[in-house]
């Protein structure tokens, strides 16, 4: 009321201890009443302090007097104005207080989950480092053992064994190759879920890789008695692509193996040619089809999970891990591509998936991409060789192996002895394991190519080793090994390498 008394009293003017009731309106109204009454007596006051310098302008206000000042109106508006500003600040500090008490808080506890998270994080890169670490030596000691076996049977193959014995050494091979299988797999998985798997860009022949593919599960159809067909575009015959032809082997060679393994009656088809074909990329399309037993609908998704079967009679049936699919659809994922699933229970199944790769222009060497077996084999006999091996077994193995060949190598029993070696005498090529006590493979290396004499210190050095640790292949690269071959070897993949030596000398 008094301040719309001064629209009526005009001749007075707005008066400072108006303005101050005003204030005081408009702020208890919001600390006493609330948002929405505080709202309602801004508004109204504004509407007053509007109407009134619309009437007046800049006449419109005027000051106190000294008679205003001793008023008991002043005075009670000038008390109030202490009170207002001491319950402003109480509730302006109060609520203050109360903020930085619950950031105290929030931070507090921040901090104890950040605490806890640090701590959860530090385990799992143990847990990941410990299960890495795990894995490669169960692998190395897994494939030690291993490698004598296969390459064992091997060496006895080239025996010229009776009919009996060649009947009985391929079981054993065929038994020990399944288990290789299976450490691979498992290793494989372990690497694709950690991450830390790497995709090659090297240039191949998409041609000759997949004819190479499909002559290894010849005779395996053969055995079966299945119709087993390759339908590969002609054009591709000529075109070479850059991308990771070890990954695509895996993919096709998995889904192959399950074509096969789940066909008993009928055919499997492998079919591949280009959807799209630019100036320098291309679009591969691959489908490997069959008529064997098919997939549930319901199961379909099941299957490219990490050890999982469509059912557990599949497994007891046919066995397996139920790692291959799962590998699969990793590796297409790296590829940026999905595997497409189209199956009927009793009439088959197709797997189909679309690759884009980058086109190579320059020639390669067909040679790197043949079988290393030749029927005009190469005389290897006078290569002088050294063997860095600890294992008594393997060390029998490549003595035998290599006695085939006429070839009298001398051998060394860890890293040490070889450099010994190495410096008594000169050698052609270096057979290098890579885990040996005393000095490993790596730092024998080192210190060979870091001989005063450059000549000898270039001597070729292959990599014989049973690992398949994550970071090998780069290890390798950094010691100065020019070659590498993973335990257990093909006896004609080394030949192959032991010719390309001898072709240099």
């Amino acid at each position: 009321m008094l301040i719309w008394s001064n629209v009526v009293i005009h001749v007075q003017g707005v008066k400072i201890i108006s303005l101050q009731w005003m204030l005081l309106l408009i702020i208890m109204g919001y600390y006493l009443l609330g948002t929405k009454w505080g709202i309602f007596y801004s508004l109204i006051s504004l509407l007053f302090m509007l109407s009134y310098f619309a009437l007046f302008g800049r006449n419109a206000m005027t000051t106190v007097s000294a008679v205003d000042a001793n008023s008991f109106g002043f005075i009670t508006v000038f008390s109030f104005n202490f009170l207002l500003i001491m319950y402003v600040q109480y509730h302006f500090f109060s609520a203050f207080n109360l903020t930085i008490k619950r950031l105290n808080e929030k931070q507090a506890e921040e901090k104890s989950l950040n605490e806890k998270l640090t701590a959860a994080i530090i385990i799992a890169e143990q847990s990941t480092k410990a299960k890495s670490y795990f894995l490669s030596t169960i692998s190395h000691e897994l494939r030690t053992p291993l490698n004598g076996v296969i390459g064992m049977t091997d060496v006895l193959l080239l025996d010229n064994p009776r009919e009996d014995q060649m009947e009985n050494l391929g079981m054993l091979k065929f038994s020990a190759n399944n288990l290789l299988s299976l450490i691979n797999d498992v290793l494989d998985i372990n690497k694709i879920e950690s991450g830390k798997i790497t995709m090659e860009k090297t240039p191949f022949l998409i041609y000759q890789l997949v004819n190479s593919i499909y002559a290894g599960f010849k005779l395996k159809a053969h055995e079966k008695n299945l119709s087993f067909t390759l339908k590969i575009d002609e054009n591709l015959k000529d075109i070479a692509v850059i991308g990771d032809p070890t990954r695509l082997t895996q993919i096709l060679v998995n889904l192959i193996d399950n074509a096969l393994k789940f066909t008993s009656v009928g055919n499997v088809y492998i079919i591949v040619s280009f959807k799209e074909n630019e100036e320098d990329k291309i679009k591969l399309y691959f489908r490997i089809s069959d008529t064997g037993i098919g997939i549930p609908q319901d199961k379909q998704e099941l299957i490219f999970e990490s050890f999982s079967q469509a059912s557990s009679s599949t497994t007891r049936k046919y066995g397996g891990t139920g790692l291959g699919l799962a590998i699969v659809k990793n590796l297409l994922e790296l590829h940026q591509s999905k595997i497409t699933t189209r199956s009927k229970v009793g009439e088959g199944t197709s797997f189909e998936f679309e690759i884009n790769y980058k086109l190579h222009n320059l020639e390669i060497n067909t040679n790197e991409t043949t079988n290393y077996k030749n029927n005009n084999e190469m005389d290897i006999s006078n290569l002088n060789i050294l063997v860095a091996e600890d294992n008594q077994m393997n060390i029998l193995l490549m003595r035998k192996l290599l006695a085939k060949w006429d070839i009298k190598p001398d051998f060394a029993a860890n890293g040490s002895e070889a450099v010994e070696a190495f410096k008594a005498k000169n050698y052609d090529l270096i057979l290098m394991d890579i885990h040996m006590p005393l000095m490993d493979g790596y730092e024998a290396t080192a210190i060979i190519r870091a001989d005063e004499n450059k000549n000898k210190a270039e001597v070729p050095i292959i990599a014989l080793t049973a690992s398949v640790a994550l970071d090998v292949r780069n290890k390798i690269a950094e010691a100065g090994i020019n070659d590498f071959v993973s335990k257990p070897f093909n006896p004609e993949e080394l030949r192959g390498k032991l010719e390309e030596i001898a072709s240099r000398k």
